[in-house]
């Protein structure tokens, strides 16, 4: 009885420190999580931009739980760049629903930022950017309106008519000291 009694206490905290080793990072990253990396895009729509620099970000039109407060964000974040730094740098906003409507990313994205650029892709074009990307997105499983996707935000570079992902910045909140740090090191090299 004793061997049994041991052997399911074991088993309990096994249980525990599995579940505390997947969760705590979860509540100490602080939106420190990101990648650095140097990919090269051979994608058109982005290729064809003026900004040096871009912050790029997957959602859906009316996602409110997910895109609303992050794209929030990432606008707060903007305007405290400067005159010349927004002129180098943009946001685009590359929704994943493909909706009827295709002005209507473009209308949610300027709704956080007139200088945001809300971006529609067909299903075909969208297979190819979220690939390129690593951006996971499925319709929910508990409410059919509704998106599950990825959240990252990508930090791209401008370099001699080619563009290449730079930094991948994956915990929420976005560390945006860190990301400012990011950008004033593309734009100065």
């Amino acid at each position: 009885m004793k061997k049994k009694l041991y052997g399911i206490v074991l088993l309990l905290l096994v249980l525990l420190v599995s579940a505390l080793v997947m969760i705590l990072p979860t509540f100490f990253t602080k939106g420190v999580s990101r990648v650095s990396l140097h990919k090269e895009l051979h994608l058109p729509l982005i290729l064809n931009d003026e900004k040096e620099v871009k912050l790029i970000f997957f959602g859906y039109s009316g996602c409110a739980d997910i895109c609303t407060p992050r794209l929030y964000a990432i606008s707060e974040f903007y305007k405290t760049l400067s005159e010349s730094e927004r002129k180098k740098v943009g946001v685009e906003f590359l929704d994943i629903s493909t909706p009827l409507d295709a002005t209507l990313p473009e209308r949610f994205a300027t709704f956080f930022n007139p200088d945001f650029k809300g971006i529609y892709l067909d299903k075909e074009v969208l297979r190819i950017y979220t690939k390129e990307f690593n951006v996971y997105f499925s319709k929910s499983l508990t409410d059919a309106t509704e998106y599950d996707h990825t959240v990252n935000l990508y930090l791209v570079k401008k370099t001699k008519n080619k563009k290449e992902i730079r930094y991948i910045y994956s915990a929420y909140p976005y560390d945006f000291r860190q990301i400012q740090l990011d950008i004033g090191e593309l734009l100065h090299e």
